[in-house]
């Protein structure tokens, strides 16, 4: 009688010990994947800047030539302020990631499908370990909706980096063509390029 109620109760336990390991495992490679993505681009002045190497590192665009950007069907005037409200968002939840250097919450403004983001969140780790961010501020303007649930918007961001061991500061500027992806009911960052 009490051999069958060990078999029942021990197959549930296999089951969620297995789902725990691989929900870990999942956490385990993505957080690496993002810190080796962050750290691994170079900087592109001269070392002296060394409070730039931390804002390229926590603004990078991805690599190879761009994408050419979708046609943008028109969007009605009152419905572009909500769209700008929804994508400043989640550069709000990315400006308070970094300074409070949470990878997860960072990741959650990113899409699974931006391309290198494992190695964009190993970039950030290392440099969050180097650099505090007293100050991120960010404009956004441009803001267009685009087909199959997507929107772009030219993202200036303003840093101010201070490197932990010599207390320097460095203010940074960047402006970046900022693709987003509605995914799950949630705008995610989907894409970035350099804007000229």
């Amino acid at each position: 009688m009490t051999e069958p109620q060990k078999s029942s109760h021990s197959q549930p336990r296999w089951k969620n010990i297995w789902i725990h390991r691989f929900v870990l495992g999942v956490g385990v490679v993505l957080i690496g994947s993002l810190v080796w993505f962050f750290i691994r681009e170079t900087p592109s002045s001269p070392p002296s800047g060394t409070g730039e190497k931390a804002a390229e590192a926590q603004i990078q665009p991805r690599e190879g030539p761009p994408a050419g950007p979708p046609v943008a069907p028109e969007v009605p005037a009152e419905s572009t302020p909500t769209l700008k409200s929804q994508l400043e968002q989640v550069l709000l939840g990315i400006r308070e990631a970094n300074q409070t250097k949470d990878l997860s919450q960072l990741l959650n403004h990113y899409s699974p499908n931006f391309p290198q983001l494992p190695q964009r969140a190993q970039r950030i780790s290392k440099t969050w370990k180097i650099y505090d961010y007293p100050k991120i501020e960010f404009e956004i303007a441009e803001v267009r909706l685009l087909a199959d649930k997507t929107a772009e918007a030219r993202v200036t961001w303003n840093v101010e980096a201070r490197n932990i061991s010599t207390l320097k500061n460095e203010n940074i500027s960047k402006t970046y063509l900022t693709r987003f992806a509605r995914e799950s009911g949630q705008w995610r960052i989907k894409a970035l390029d350099k804007a000229e």
